[in-house]
C-alpha cells in the first residue's frame, strides 16, 4: 500500500498520565476510506489512543502524522481546522436532553457556520435521514431507545461532513439486533460517503464484521495489525487469548495486577 493511501501514520506514539506511561511506541497506518477497528480488553489503551487521534490529548511532535502533517506540531488554528474535518460518535451518544433531535444535530452547524436557521434545519433532517431517523426529528432524546440515540449521535457526528469518523464502542449497551444494524450503517457510510472510519470496540463479532483493518492492543502496546484473516491466523499468545475469550490469568491469580489504564474513556461532548 502506497504512502499516499495512508491518511494517518502512527510513528511511535508514547503517552503518559502523570508519571505513568500508558502507551508504548504505537506504530501502524490507517488507510483512507476504510474502516480501521482498534480492539482489546478494557484498560488496554485503545481509548487513550483514540483521545490522541481526536486531539483531546496532547501529542508530542514526530509521533502522529495526519495526511502528511505532524499532529504534534499543530497550533490552535491547525488543530481547530483538523477537528472540523472529524466527527465523533461518543459511547453514550452525548445528546443534549433539553434539545430535540434536529436541534442536537444543528449544534455544530450553528457553532461553525453562519447558515440561516431554515437551512440548518434542512441539513439536520438530511443527516437524520442518513441514519434512518428523519421521522423523529422533533422527538426528544428521552423518547428514544438506546439504539436510536446512538444513531442520532452518529447523525450529529456527520453534521459537518467530516473526512474522518471516530466511533467509540458503538455496540455498547445495545441488543444484538440493534448492534448489527449500527454495524451495517457504519459500512453503508463508508461505501456511500467514502469516509475514513476508526472504531474502538471490544466486541469481537462487530469488529470482524466491519473492519478492513484490525489493530489488537494489550497493556498499551500493539500486539497485531492487519486484515481480519491475518488477525484470525495470528500465533501471538495474547491475541489468541483475546480472540478465544480466555480469562486473563493475571486477573484470576491477583486482580490487583490487571492492566487497567487511567483515563480510559473519551470525554463526551468535547472535540
Amino acid at each position: 500500500m502506497s504512502a499516499e493511501s495512508h491518511l494517518i501514520d502512527m510513528q511511535g506514539l508514547n503517552s503518559h498520565y502523570g508519571g505513568r506511561q500508558v502507551l508504548f511506541d504505537i506504530r501502524f497506518t490507517i488507510p483512507r476510506r476504510q474502516v480501521t477497528v482498534i480492539m482489546g480488553v478494557s484498560g488496554c489503551g485503545k481509548t487513550t489512543l483514540l483521545r490522541h487521534l481526536i486531539g483531546l490529548k496532547a501529542t508530542q511532535p514526530g509521533q502522529v502524522m495526519i495526511d502528511g502533517e505532524d499532529l504534534g506540531g499543530f497550533d490552535e488554528a491547525k488543530l481547530r481546522a483538523y477537528r472540523l474535518k472529524t466527527g465523533v460518535l461518543f459511547q453514550g451518544g452525548a445528546l443534549f436532553n433539553s434539545l430535540s433531535l434536529w436541534e442536537n444535530i444543528a449544534v455544530p452547524l450553528k457553532v461553525h457556520t453562519r447558515l440561516p436557521e431554515k437551512i440548518i434545519r434542512i441539513m439536520a433532517v438530511i443527516k437524520l435521514g442518513l441514519v434512518g431517523l428523519s421521522e423523529f426529528c422533533d422527538y426528544m432524546p428521552s423518547q428514544l431507545s438506546g439504539g436510536m440515540r446512538k444513531r442520532a449521535g452518529l447523525a450529529r457526528a456527520l453534521a459537518m461532513d467530516p473526512e474522518i469518523l471516530f466511533v467509540d464502542e458503538p455496540s455498547s449497551g445495545l441488543d444484538p439486533i440493534t448492534a448489527a444494524g449500527l454495524d451495517q450503517l457504519i459500512l453503508d457510510l463508508r461505501e456511500t460517503l467514502g469516509m475514513t472510519i476508526i472504531v474502538v470496540t471490544h466486541e469481537l463479532e462487530s469488529a470482524f464484521h466491519i473492519a478492513d483493518q484490525l489493530i489488537v492492543m494489550d497493556q498499551g502496546r500493539v500486539l497485531a495489525a492487519g486484515g481480519p484473516e491475518e488477525i484470525q491466523a495470528s500465533g501471538d499468545k495474547r491475541v489468541r487469548q483475546f480472540l478465544n475469550r480466555q480469562a486473563d490469568p493475571r486477573w484470576t491469580e491477583n486482580p490487583a495486577t490487571s492492566s487497567c489504564l487511567p483515563g480510559e474513556r473519551v470525554e463526551e461532548g468535547k472535540g
